[in-house]
């Protein structure tokens, strides 16, 4: 029962670092193609951060056996891995505060998800993994707070459109 335990949190970790490269990629390409290079570039940062965890977790899990989960057996909190960006709170003008935000979210909800291993794990190895990975998770989110100390109030109104809708006549 432990080593099944045990695969299946690593399954989950893999996928939930992966996807969140994966949207944090996706987004900073979405960002460049904006012009909103500061946003891009951040979404950039937290990609490769996102890979970095990803590596890490992926070295234990070769140690293990993984059962091969398909996308709709992986038990998420929400529909989605809990680091994947979500879409809606994406807009192409989104300052760099609101980017960190919703990286504050996702690391959040990270770091829940990896506790609620630690908490609930009959064994061992996994809740001491766990404990690592929400550690580290929340490690994230104290460095994002930190910055966003650092940034300047949004201006208001900042995601409103310059020009009236185009319509055919």
């Amino acid at each position: 029962m432990s080593k099944q335990q045990l695969g299946e949190f690593l399954a989950h970790s893999v996928e939930l670092e992966s996807e969140a490269r994966e949207r944090y990629l996706e987004l900073s390409e979405a960002m460049a193609e904006h012009n909103n290079s500061e946003v891009a570039e951040f979404f950039g940062r937290m990609a490769d951060e996102s890979r970095l965890h990803l590596e890490e977790v992926a070295e234990i899990a070769e140690q293990h056996d993984l059962p091969d989960l398909k996308a709709w057996e992986f038990n998420w909190p929400e529909e989605e891995s809990p680091e994947a960006a979500s879409y809606e709170a994406v807009h192409y003008r989104m300052t760099l505060r609101q980017a960190m935000l919703l990286a504050l979210d996702n690391e959040r909800a990270a770091e829940r998800f990896y506790r609620s291993f630690a908490e609930t794990s009959s064994d061992s190895e996994t809740r001491r993994l766990a404990s690592r990975f929400s550690a580290e998770e929340a490690s994230h989110a104290a460095h994002l707070v930190k910055w966003l100390g650092k940034l300047p109030a949004d201006p208001e109104h900042s995601l409103e459109e310059d020009d009236a809708p185009h319509m055919p006549e």
